[in-house]
């Protein structure tokens, strides 16, 4: 009878525990545009934020998730020798009613979307450089540029914003930052990994050590850190597990084959969810260095580009073909 009781509290707790492991897609947003570039987006209470490359940067209301709708766009250009330069939304980042956009050949743009019905600007950092990506660490910014590698910049006073650091790396694209002060890695496709180490006080941001190199065999796209274990999306090599207890050494511990190219990843409590293809799978990291997968979606003709949790839904940014995309919306249960 012991016996009995025991293997029924078993598979009710093996239960349970399949059950927060699923995935469930629940509602679909889906849209057309010209010249698709899609890389990143981000959720603020019930705000959507999408840079779409040249189209510039649309903003969806997602309150009501059977009604997602667009409510704005952000679209800026700047006059050049007499042309039009357009800026071109690569990726965003909010926080609060703050969204610091970066625009490609205009810089970094923050602007103000306390009403995200009509975003404007606040401040405005451009240095000859395309940014594709930021990092936001108290009032700095930490800009990845297209083919030059790693800037830093000081923005306190939006009506001068300066640099503050700057560590170029030229034909290095940088397309993730992560910060573990006091050190910075950023990462860059087929250049792999770069690290830098930086002094006290960390925000003076003066290079301590020569930055180094980790070099893997397929494109470095986006890292996530969680207790000095590293999760790199990286590519079709699949998921590649670090171990950044010295992160000018990263040291691979495990890797992953993921059913398609790993693009995009995001931690949530004890589960990774990576975007690979035409797949979104799902890992157990009870043993953080030996994920284990337990659940995975796959959508024909769809290729999954970027994820991000918000109120216990997964937001997964999609394109379709060479004008398609959308964002699917999962029930994380």
């Amino acid at each position: 009878m012991k016996k009995q009781i025991a293997l029924t509290l078993l598979f009710v707790v093996l239960a349970i525990g399949v059950k927060c492991q699923h995935i469930y897609p629940v509602y679909n947003y889906s849209s057309q545009i010209k010249d698709l570039q899609l890389s990143n987006f981000d959720i603020e209470d019930t705000v959507l934020y999408l840079p779409l490359g040249e189209s510039g940067m649309h903003i969806l209301n997602i309150k009501d998730l059977n009604n997602i709708h667009e409510i704005s766009v952000f679209q800026e250009y700047e006059k050049r020798s007499r042309k039009k330069v357009y800026g071109v939304a690569h990726c965003v980042e909010v926080i609060g009613d703050k969204a610091y956009l970066s625009y490609g050949p205009l810089g970094l743009k923050v602007l103000d979307v306390t009403d995200p019905t009509m975003p404007f600007v606040l401040g405005t950092y451009y240095r000859y450089q395309d940014v594709y990506c930021s990092e936001i660490y108290e009032n700095f910014a930490l800009l990845g540029y297209i083919g030059m590698g790693l800037e830093i910049v000081d923005f306190s006073n939006l009506d001068d914003i300066n640099m503050v650091s700057r560590k170029n790396e030229r034909d290095f694209t940088v397309r993730d930052v992560d910060i573990m002060p006091p050190y910075i890695i950023i990462t860059g496709g087929e250049r792999g990994l770069r690290s830098f180490k930086f002094g006290e006080p960390f925000t003076a941001f003066k290079q301590i050590e020569f930055p180094k190199d980790y070099i893997t065999e397929t494109d470095a796209n986006q890292l996530v850190v969680k207790d000095k274990i590293g999760y790199l999306a990286n590519d079709n090599g699949g998921l590649t597990i670090l171990n950044l207890a010295l992160p000018l050494y990263p040291l691979e511990i495990n890797r992953i084959k993921t059913r398609g190219d790993a693009k995009d990843l995001v931690l949530d409590r004890n589960y990774l969810y990576v975007a690979a293809g035409k797949h979104i799978e799902v890992f157990d990291l009870r043993d953080p260095e030996r994920p284990n997968e337990i659940f995975e979606h796959e959508e024909k003709g769809k290729d999954f580009i970027s994820l991000k949790m918000h109120n216990h839904y997964l937001f997964a940014l999609y394109q379709e073909g060479k004008k398609d995309y959308g964002i699917m919306v999962f029930q994380v249960e």
